[in-house]
Parts: C-alpha cells; sequence; structure tokens
C-alpha cells in the first residue's frame, strides 16, 4: 500500500512538471506579430490540459483505497498519458517549419514526460493488480 501510495505521488509530480514545464521553460512558439497564435499554442493548451488530468488521476489514486478504484484510475492515467503523447503533432498540427520552437522544445519535452508517466501507470497498474 505504501509503495503504491508513494509511485502515485510521484506519478502525480510529473504531471504537474508537466502541466508547468509546457507553460513555461518549454512552451509552445509565442504569438505572431499580429497577435494571433499558431496551430502549436492550441498543442501547447491540450499538453498543458493532459498534464493536469494525468495529475489530479494520479493524486486522486494516491489517497484512495479501493483496489478496483486504484486499477481503474491508473488505467486512466495511461489513457491520458498517451493522449499527451499524440497532442503535439498527431492530434493537434504544429507550425509549418520543423525548426521551430514547438518542434524542437516542446513536443520532445512532451513526449519524455508522457512516456515516464505512462510507465509509471502501468507500474501502478501492476502493484495494484497483485495487491492483495
Amino acid at each position: 500500500m505504501k509503495k503504491n501510495k508513494l509511485l502515485s505521488l510521484i506519478s502525480a509530480l510529473i504531471g504537474v512538471l508537466l502541466a508547468v514545464g509546457v507553460m513555461t521553460l518549454f512552451s509552445a512558439c509565442g504569438p505572431k506579430e499580429d497577435g494571433t497564435w499558431m496551430h502549436c499554442h492550441t498543442a501547447q493548451m491540450g499538453a498543458f490540459a493532459c498534464g493536469v488530468i494525468i495529475a489530479l488521476l494520479f493524486l486522486i489514486a494516491s489517497f484512495s483505497k479501493g483496489k478496483v478504484v486504484r486499477i481503474c484510475l491508473n488505467g486512466a492515467a495511461f489513457v491520458a498519458s498517451a493522449a499527451a503523447f499524440a497532442v503535439p503533432g498527431i492530434i493537434v498540427s504544429m507550425c509549418m517549419m520543423q525548426d521551430m520552437r514547438c518542434y524542437s522544445v516542446m513536443q520532445p519535452f512532451v513526449r519524455i514526460m508522457s512516456v515516464v508517466s505512462a510507465v509509471l501507470a502501468l507500474c501502478g497498474l501492476i502493484l495494484a493488480v497483485r495487491e492483495r
């Protein structure tokens, strides 16, 4: 039980880092000169939403006492991590030029953090299933 709670709290921290990182250090391209945003801004906001959802799912799982509830929450966190992986570039189109900030900074950060989150979700799922 303690392993599962600690793993869920660490995983929630990964979700928070994804959400905060994509809005600060690892953000997408800034606004255009006319004040409008590029497509990658939508990808940034989608990755932010996925990070918040991942953090909330893991946080709820860390305080949950029911085995079935933790299994469902870890499964949902895995799906949210897969969605976060797909947001920049697959679900939401990015800028036209491959050398833009969204391709070189934001997309790799989102992909790395979502893979880490997915692996932690699978570990939490395995721990919850093996629990008596």
